[in-house]
């Protein structure tokens, strides 16, 4: 079995400080969107949101929208940015290998995630490298363990960098050309930062 940990507890500081997971898009949260595409995918999904209220409201807002099949993780540490919210998601997580995303993310590619799932047999991670070396460490797959170990490292050393972990493990570096194969737009990697970024989103659906 496998699971999927969306990353839910970003204040939106680009956005106004709006709760990105609960933009609208055509009438719906877009966490319930990325929800929804997870599920294509993977057995069991984590949450991972700040705090409890904000676990409430997502909650809320969820309810009727998608299968309440999913589980909060509450963050241990503070103003630690992403890896505060990996670390929780993971210990929550019962599963070997779980693809990590970001909520901001609507159009991820089952048969990408399925891939990527893939991958990572026989490695710590399997994360997709562009052509100019740019990495997508919040799309891509872990082993529990493995990144547990090295995110809580990271932390302790004062590190808020997403790929501070992700440096030290076993990765399989997945070339986006390969990718491409499956996902000729490469829609999987598109997410939203910005009011244009919603514009432009409610548009294509």
């Amino acid at each position: 079995m496998y699971s999927a940990l969306i990353l839910a507890g970003g204040k939106g500081s680009r956005l106004g400080y709006r709760e990105k997971a609960l933009i609208d898009i055509k009438g719906r949260p877009l966490i319930a969107i990325v929800i929804e595409m997870m599920e294509k995918a993977v057995d069991n999904i984590i949450i991972s949101v700040r705090d409890r209220e904000q676990g409430e409201l997502l909650d809320s807002r969820l309810s009727g929208l998608v299968k309440p099949s999913y589980t909060f993780a509450y963050d241990a540490y503070k103003e630690r940015g992403p890896l505060a919210g990996i670390l929780s998601g993971l210990e929550a997580c019962r599963d070997e290998y779980c693809f990590i995303a970001a909520c901001d993310m609507p159009f991820i590619n089952k048969d990408v995630v399925k891939m990527l799932l893939r991958e990572c047999e026989h490695y710590d991670a399997a994360v997709p490298h562009w052509e100019d070396g740019f990495l997508e460490p919040l799309h891509a797959v872990y082993r529990r363990k493995p990144m547990i170990r090295e995110t809580k490292k990271a932390i302790e050393r004062g590190e808020t960098i997403i790929l501070a972990p992700v440096f030290e493990l076993n990765v399989n570096y997945v070339a986006v050309d390969d990718i491409r194969k499956l996902d000729p737009e490469l829609r999987t990697f598109i997410n939203i930062n910005t009011y244009e970024d919603i514009e432009k989103l409610s548009e294509m659906f």
